[in-house]
């Protein structure tokens, strides 16, 4: 069951994000919708294969740093995925606040990691 939830919540990711962009092509809202919607699948395919825990929640803390970080005003759309995606993504060592702490260092780590390659790449 925990499979099917994360897999809906995935394709309902990748369908808003065609939806609203209808493809590729500005790198600013693929960062957001596009990148979201991978994570999103990625989270899936942890819970699909028993994976490792940390790597649902590095997901999520992408989803986290789209829906937070990425725009001037916070994205409650991908708020509410990484939020739905919490409750099925595997916990790491059992505890959720291990989880959520991963979560907001990976979704810090994107913001940094992002910043320097576009930076580079200008």
């Amino acid at each position: 069951m925990r499979t099917a939830v994360a897999a809906f919540d995935a394709v309902a990711m990748a369908i808003f994000a065609y939806a609203q962009t209808g493809g590729f092509g500005s790198l600013g809202v693929d960062l957001m919708l596009w990148g979201s919607a991978a994570a999103a699948a990625i989270a899936a395919f942890v819970v699909a294969m028993n994976g490792p825990a940390v790597v649902g929640w590095i997901a999520i803390g992408y989803i986290l740093f789209a829906g937070l970080l990425l725009s001037p005003e916070p994205q409650l759309l991908l708020i509410a995925l990484a939020v739905a995606l919490m409750p099925v993504v595997q916990r790491p060592r059992g505890s959720l606040a291990l989880g959520i702490a991963v979560a907001a260092i990976a979704a810090f780590a994107w913001r940094v990691g992002i910043a320097i390659v576009l930076r580079s790449a200008a």
